[in-house]
Formats: structure tokens, sequence, C-alpha cells
């Protein structure tokens, strides 16, 4: 497999090539914050969500105090399955589980601070479901940019992934 930093340089490459396609297939006058989500989400997918948070990679460690998050799903999911290296399964999978455990962590924190305060039990109401709703409804470019470049980083790095295996093999 290529290594984590060939796979950050085909990650930033790939943002970078995707700033052109988005500008010719946006109508005029393009939308700059349309475009600037495609870009970050692309990098986001491909340095913060790869499909080698499964491993003890960079990609894992550099979720930082935050990487604990992940620990589960590093222990859960092999390497190189369908799980982790789907072109279209995986990144939905990862930004479910994200979003999950961010409002469960959310959650046990809130429920926390209301039960040491005397206020009693409660919690957030909302689900990550009824944002990501409500982000639609008032974003719904953005957010297509969004999903398409959180495809489009995890296309980047498994693409990378099967061309190196295919050359590897030949060799």
């Amino acid at each position: 497999m290529p290594s984590g930093k060939i796979h950050d340089r085909i990650t930033a490459i790939g943002a970078a090539l995707a700033v052109p396609v988005w500008w010719y297939l946006t109508p005029s006058p393009p939308n700059w914050t349309v475009g600037g989500t495609l870009v970050v989400s692309t990098l986001f997918s491909g340095w913060f969500l790869s499909p080698d948070l499964d491993l003890d990679s960079s990609i894992y460690k550099r979720w930082g105090p935050l990487r604990f998050l992940w620990y589960p799903y590093k222990k859960m999911v092999p390497h190189r399955s369908w799980v982790s290296h789907s072109w279209f399964l995986s990144p939905l999978m990862r930004v479910g589980y994200l979003l999950g455990m961010t409002w469960l962590v959310a959650w046990a924190v809130l429920w926390g601070i209301r039960q040491a305060s005397g206020l009693g039990p409660g919690a957030p109401e909302r689900t990550p479901w009824d944002l990501c709703q409500d982000i639609y409804r008032h974003n719904p470019q953005a957010t297509l940019m969004a999903v398409v470049g959180l495809f489009f980083g995890t296309i980047l790095h498994t693409g990378a992934d099967t061309i190196y295996s295919t050359l590897k093999k030949r060799s």
C-alpha cells in the first residue's frame, strides 16, 4: 500500500483538481462556499476519515486526544475489508459512526453536568440525524458538495490502494 504521506499528497492533489471540475459544472455566478465545502470535505475525508482509521496509523493519531472516539472502530473493523475500503458504503459508515460517537459523548457529558448540578435527568433531545436534516434544509448545495467530497476522499485512498496492489502483483 502507498505510505500515509503518499495518501496525504494524493488527497491534497485530488482536492485541488476538484476545484476546476466544480467550477466548470457550477452555473454562474459560482458560490464559493459550495466550492470550499467540496475542498474541505475532500481533505477531511482523506486526512481524518481515511479508510486506514482501522489501523494504528497517522490518520488515527491525527485525532490526538479525540482518538478514543475511533478506538472501538479500530478494534471492530478488519483492515482492507469491505467495511473500511468500500468506495461508497465506508464513508457513510465512518460519518455515521463519528456522528453517533460525538452524540453519545455529548449526551454523556451533558447528562453528567445535569446530574452534578442537581438539575435532574436530561440530555440532548435532538439526534445526529435531526441535525443533518437541518443542515441540508439550510444549505442543500453545500451539503451535496460535502457528501461528494467525503466520497471523493475515500475513492482517492481506495483507488490508490487498488492501483498499488495491482502494480505490485504484476511485478
